[in-house]
């Protein structure tokens, strides 16, 4: 978690400008995607998580990683811990009512490494999803609808954990 995904309070361009995981050779990038604790609260001033709330609404609708980096250093006094405190609240809400997954940028990318492995095969069933993790997976169909790009996910299997995977 090294690149940001825009250059959020710079004057000019930059960051890697995704929201999804990639790949630099064999180096799995997290994109940092959301302001970071220090800018939030020394240079804008805030204490509420409205900037970080718009930002996981935005990232959220293009199905991305939702990312913080959050300094312990820096949530050491009352204002800036409770303001974190609001945040893991959210994350919690967002977790029980929109099946956000919530877990350690270690498991994302085992996630991600294993979902660069998978194959999907077409045989006389149908299509399916072959490769390390392949009971994790799931087959989206896209189709425009309105001038939208909306996803049909396929069922899920029987074994799969809830939240693991967001539409």
């Amino acid at each position: 978690m090294s690149v940001p995904n825009v250059a959020h309070l710079d004057p000019q361009r930059g960051g890697c400008c995704t929201v999804m995981p990639y790949c630099v050779g064999k180096l799995l990038e997290l994109p940092v995607t959301t302001t970071q604790d220090y800018s939030l609260f020394h240079i804008l001033n805030d204490y509420s998580i409205d900037l970080w709330q718009r930002q996981i609404d935005l990232i959220m609708e293009k199905h991305g990683l939702v990312s913080f980096i959050v300094h312990p250093d820096y949530i050491t006094n009352n204002r800036e811990r409770q303001v974190y405190e609001v945040l893991l609240a959210h994350l919690a809400k967002l977790r029980a009512e929109s099946g956000l997954w919530v877990t350690t940028p270690g498991e994302v990318a085992r996630w991600w490494r294993q979902r660069m492995e998978m194959r999907i095969i077409e045989d006389g069933d149908g299509l399916r999803i072959e490769g390390p993790g392949k009971e994790r997976g799931r087959i989206a169909y896209a189709s425009e609808q309105d001038g939208r790009l909306v996803f049909t996910l396929s069922e899920p299997l029987a074994n799969e954990p809830a939240g693991c995977h967001r539409a």
